[in-house]
């Protein structure tokens, strides 16, 4: 078994996982391969701690209870191919089961506290934490943001593992040699661009949240409360594991805490990697102005920027 950190979680793994710390301990997780024959029906309806499922050209999975992912892939699927679908979808559901609010963002410590952004997939929020990286500002997560409520003065960031998900062009923006780079999945140019400082290894309360969008302008600007509620539910992790009532109310009233206890914002960017250093200004400019009300409303921002 490798033996890995993520999450402050100890992982056990029958694969090696790339990118992951090296730890030792009793296993928090366990990670398993297993033949086809082994596996159930990826299509039964099963329950919120208890699910089946398929990676696409991977394989199916079953997670169970937040300690357990069963893998059975498909024929000519390598361990390389498995391992970011492990650390992206797949631990999405363990903390999900284990309680945590997960979101599709990335974020950084500045300041001691953490802004994350909030966004799809090529909406740039791993480019943009790797560019506050380079200018000294801590990671904290890329891609997969786990928010744990317990605290009920302040949701804190759970850190996940020392890296970010970048295309070749954002490596070459942010002074990184993309050939020299890990490639994170077969079919996709995407490099693995693993932080050997800079990353937050204990957990940070969450300040702001921001929501990337484009535009002809940089700007951040307020959100209503209804729109960073609907928001928040569209950029939520495993939302396959929400399936009864009673789990999609428990998540709804996550969502609606959170959004009590921090700031949230637009930010809209107009393309172009060579924005970045303004955009780092701009974020460092505004943590350093925004005032959380534990309201859940936001005061007023005039950070715009043509």
């Amino acid at each position: 078994m490798y033996c890995y950190s993520a999450y402050q979680l100890c992982l056990h793994s029958e694969i090696p996982l790339s990118g992951l710390p090296n730890a030792k301990g009793e296993p928090d997780v366990i990670i398993r391969l297993k033949d086809s024959k082994e596996q159930p029906n990826p299509d039964t309806i099963n329950s919120t701690q208890d699910i089946f499922g398929r990676l696409a050209e991977i394989g199916k999975f079953r997670i169970s209870d937040g300690k357990l992912i069963t893998i059975t892939p498909f024929e000519g699927v390598t361990h390389e191919m498995i391992s970011p679908n492990i650390l992206g979808g797949c631990m999405s559901v363990i903390l999900r089961q284990r309680g945590f609010l997960v979101l599709h963002a990335s974020s950084v410590a500045i300041q001691g506290k953490v802004v994350a952004f909030l966004g799809h997939s090529g909406w740039g929020k791993s480019t943009l934490a790797a560019a506050l990286h380079t200018h000294g500002h801590s990671v904290i997560t890329d891609d997969v943001l786990a928010i744990s409520l317990e605290n009920v003065e302040s949701p804190n960031v759970v850190p996940s593992f020392p890296q970010c998900k970048l295309s070749p062009q954002a490596a070459e923006a942010l002074g990184k040699d993309p050939a020299s780079l890990e490639s994170l999945y077969a079919h996709s140019s995407k490099r693995a661009y693993h932080l050997k400082t800079g990353f937050q290894q204990k957990q940070l309360p969450l300040q702001s949240i921001y929501l990337l969008s484009k535009g002809d302008s940089h700007s951040i600007t307020p959100l209503s409360f209804k729109d960073a509620f609907v928001y928040l539910v569209s950029h939520t992790r495993a939302m396959d594991v929400l399936r009864d009532n009673q789990s999609m109310q428990v998540h709804f009233q996550q969502c609606t805490q959170l959004l009590k206890q921090v700031s949230y914002h637009r930010f809209t960017r107009k393309p172009g990697l060579e924005e970045l250093p303004d955009l780092v200004r701009m974020v460092e400019k505004h943590v350093k102005e925004v005032s959380v009300e534990k309201s859940g409303v936001n005061l007023p921002c005039n950070l715009v920027k043509n």
